[in-house]
């Protein structure tokens, strides 16, 4: 996916408390890397460990869908909920806000 610098999505990470604007093109686990309040999971970021599963609070519909892998990861995790996603699977398509919180499991 291509990165466009020139428009940007502005996501707030509810644990802990950021609010960060990010490129368009970029997964939600670069942009919490990118704020220094989280590492990748232990598979690195690759939709293997479900280690980076988050809640969409805010903004689904300008984040990607999730793919099959990724749903069929999402099936291996703690409190899967409709608004469950992978944030290493999850890329922000258009500029917007977007509320996530990460999902202690």
């Amino acid at each position: 996916m291509t990165i466009n610098a020139n428009v940007t999505a502005r996501i707030t990470f509810r644990d802990p408390p950021v609010e960060v604007e990010v490129p368009i093109g970029i997964s939600l686990l670069e942009a919490a890397i990118n704020t220094g309040t989280v590492h990748a999971g232990p598979c690195g970021g690759n939709c293997a460990c479900g280690g980076c599963h988050v809640r969409i609070e805010e903004g689904a519909n300008f984040l990607s869908c999730a793919s099959e892998k990724e749903e069929d990861q999402l099936d291996q995790v703690f409190d899967v909920r409709p608004s469950s996603r992978l944030a290493c699977q999850a890329r922000i398509i258009a500029g917007g806000n977007i509320a996530v919180r990460k999902v202690c499991g």
